[in-house]
């Protein structure tokens, strides 16, 4: 169990991964040594939850929790629940909360649970626990638990301010109608013959033939990925190589990019991996130690440098994993995004939470890596409105969705095969995309793509079918 150190100015995250576990509490794939998945399996009265916190002084402390009823997502529960009642408990301060079933799409069944009252801590060691308190009057008691956040009032309020002050305005994104992705990285793999090392690809890629592809799918904008399954940047990061040599590139990809889709009216945004698949890079991030600050250095000095050098030319960056590797270990989330504003105060930031609840406030959109499939059952986006959910667990946040176009992988991986047919029609797509554009909610479907550049050809047509459609040209 992990002793916490409360900070009286943040938002300071138990997860439940970290607490000490009584009963049949079962954490979610707790052989991942990087990200912190939640514990399920809460089905009993005599489960409990404990933590200790070392407080610098006496304060009361308001308190969320990141928790779910009968969760739908890998579990799979089934049958239903009356509001659950739990209780938290420090020394002689107590508050209750009803955990309510919410028979919705899973990627909206995860909530950030507000309690009534407020939790008081005494300076030094504070033992805080976390039971149900009877099982619920109808159906059965199966809850799921992410974490619990201390904060106090007024840091509240301050760290509020502070989030608003550095939202960009994403309406482009909205106006954009939808983007596309495309994971092009170390990984991929070419349809004929042998793989190139990424530095000769990188220098082959065809941006002028790239550009005017994504043109003819109508998309207002680019996400495109860096360091995903290997930890390699298509450009000369001088503080990647300060970290690691030889994980960059002597030509500027993104930079050739950024050029080449603006003059077709495309914005260009980057996909971010924390690295953490690729050995000889992760080994430098000091990831295994309770104190994250040399991974988080690296990170922002990485970002800064990628925005700065950019500047305009980068509309926004999308941030993997931080639902489950930056929060769970307390992430300098206002200097996170500083840092990748840097050179652009306006460029637009995403930290993918996948279907658990924001990660934070401090971003402008919210990822929506849940698929196409789920679309529709997404919550608090009128039609007619701004594009920006309304209320639920992406509250401010403007809405995207993504997912795969084609079977398999993110990113085509097998040498020497063609890249796969795509899941939907042309009908069904045209009905999705008008759908969701009525609300502003904006698609960023993935699209497979090769090593030499190249996309399924049937894909491409699903898209210039949509673009007629949407766009009317």
């Amino acid at each position: 169990m992990t002793r916490l150190t409360i900070d009286p100015d943040n938002i300071n995250v138990l997860t439940a991964c970290d607490a000490q576990r009584t009963g049949g509490l079962e954490r979610l794939r707790p052989q991942d040594p990087i990200k912190q998945f939640w514990v399920q399996n809460w089905t009993s009265t005599a489960d409990r939850f404990t933590w200790t916190v070392e407080a610098p002084e006496e304060d009361d402390y308001s308190v969320a929790m990141v928790a779910c009823s009968h969760p739908k997502i890998v579990a799979g529960c089934e049958g239903s629940s009356s509001p659950v009642e739990v209780e938290l408990a420090a020394d002689r301060s107590r508050l209750t909360h009803e955990v309510a079933y919410r028979d919705v799409s899973p990627c909206t069944q995860w909530s950030r649970e507000r309690v009534h009252g407020l939790l008081h801590l005494r300076a030094g060691a504070n033992t805080i626990t976390l039971r149900a308190v009877n099982e619920p009057t109808e159906g059965t008691l199966n809850l799921a638990l992410l974490s619990v956040e201390l904060t106090r009032p007024d840091a509240r309020a301050s760290l509020d301010r502070a989030a608003m002050a550095l939202r960009s305005d994403t309406s482009w994104m909205a106006e954009a109608g939808y983007g596309m992705f495309f994971h092009w990285n170390a990984a991929a793999a070419p349809l004929r013959g042998p793989a190139k090392p990424f530095e000769e690809a990188v220098r082959d890629f065809d941006v002028e033939k790239f550009a005017a592809m994504t043109e003819q799918t109508g998309a207002g904008f680019v996400v495109f990925t860096t360091t995903w399954a290997r930890y390699a940047f298509p450009a000369p990061i001088a503080a990647i190589d300060r970290i690691v040599p030889g994980h960059t590139t002597s030509r500027d990809l993104p930079g050739d990019l950024a050029d080449a889709l603006g003059r077709r009216g495309i914005r260009l945004v980057l996909y971010y991996h924390m690295g953490h698949g690729d050995a000889p890079w992760w080994s430098k991030q000091n990831f295994e130690s309770e104190d994250k600050t040399t991974f988080f250095d690296n990170w922002r000095a990485v970002i800064s440098e990628v925005g700065d050098r950019y500047g305009r030319k980068l509309a926004g960056f999308w941030f993997d994993d931080a639902g489950l590797a930056y929060y769970p270990y307390r992430a300098p989330w206002q200097e996170l995004t500083l840092a990748a504003k840097t050179g652009n105060a306006d460029r637009v930031v995403g930290y993918n939470c996948w279907v658990l609840p924001k990660p934070t406030d401090f971003q402008d959109f919210y990822t929506g890596e849940i698929g196409l499939d789920e679309a529709e059952s997404i919550p608090f986006l009128p039609a007619g409105g701004t594009g920006r959910f309304t209320g639920g667990p992406q509250e401010g946040l403007q809405a995207t969705v993504c997912g795969t176009m084609e079977p398999g992988d993110w990113t085509h991986t097998s040498p020497n095969t063609a890249l796969p047919e795509p899941m939907f029609d042309a009908e069904r797509m045209t009905r999705e995309y008008r759908s969701a554009v009525e609300r502003k909610l904006v698609p960023i479907m993935n699209m497979s793509i090769s090593q030499e550049g190249e996309v399924s050809p049937r894909t491409l047509d699903l898209f210039q079918a949509v673009r007629k459609d949407i766009k009317g040209r």
